[in-house]
């Protein structure tokens, strides 16, 4: 794996900009002995049907919805049913924070996620350092101190879970959220972890980041996990501005410190 110079410098000078996916738990879950749950796997235990072609045409491939079968799962069950039901896929009680969770809360002083696990708090906790959690839609704040500020874009279980497209219509960003992710996105260097560009989380997150931000992102950098994606999706991306290189998480991490510990 070729972690890119430029995200090494950037981690080094405190200015990398890094948002962690829920693929980055994958390994703390299968260390407890469980399978993880992809975002295609995770919609279709909630319930996910693909929807039916329209009369007299054929239905091409149908990314499997996380969004659209908890609001279905909402609809049917209601609203704590579907969060109880979620909780308990995503699985966030008995697993340990990795290697990876550590380098991340050694090496960054605020850190993005959209997954709906603890683990990097659980991580934060370990190594006694203070963890500020923000909720969707609260502000921003500055550091206190060397204190991590821990930015929930889907919110977290009990505490305003942001799963379905009602729950992002409900809590948009405000002007002066969307300002300063602006500006920290246009100060720093962008790392995407933990994430593949084919499932449903990274497109939500990169399109709310797109609108936050005025425009077409600035180049990023994407460490693709659990696997390679076909030239479609590639050149699709590299033509949005997204650099893609093949890591998983651990490995990505691994590496990143190996990097930083060799100068």
């Amino acid at each position: 794996m070729n972690l890119p110079v430029e995200v090494i410098e950037a981690v080094r000078e405190g200015r990398c900009a890094i948002f962690v996916g829920s693929r980055f738990a994958a390994e703390a879950v299968e260390l407890a002995g469980d399978v993880p749950l992809d975002g295609r796997a995770l919609a279709k235990a909630l319930g996910w049907k693909p929807p039916r072609p329209l009369p007299g045409r054929s239905r091409g491939p149908v990314t499997p919805s996380v969004q659209a079968a908890a609001a279905e799962y909402e609809a049917r069950d209601g609203r704590s049913a579907m969060e109880a039901r979620l909780e308990e896929l995503v699985g966030i009680q008995d697993h340990s924070p990795t290697p990876a969770h550590d380098v991340v809360v050694a090496r960054f002083g605020r850190v993005f996620t959209t997954s709906w696990d603890t683990l990097l708090e659980k991580a934060a906790a370990n190594a006694g350092r203070a963890c500020r959690v923000v909720a969707r839609s609260e502000p921003i704040p500055d550091a206190e101190g060397d204190e991590l500020i821990l930015v929930r874009m889907r919110g977290a279980f009990g505490k305003s879970v942001c799963v379905t497209d009602g729950d992002h219509l409900a809590s948009p960003m405000t002007d002066e959220e969307r300002k300063k992710l602006r500006s920290f996105i246009r100060k720093n260097v962008v790392l995407f972890v933990g994430y593949r560009p084919d499932e449903e989380e990274f497109e939500v997150l990169f399109e709310e980041l797109t609108a936050a931000y005025g425009g077409e992102l600035p180049r990023c950098h994407l460490a693709v996990a659990q696997g390679r994606i076909d030239d479609y999706q590639w050149q699709r991306w590299v033509w949005r501005g997204l650099l893609l290189f093949t890591a998983d998480p651990t490995e990505c991490m691994k590496v990143l410190e190996e990097q930083l510990n060799a100068c």
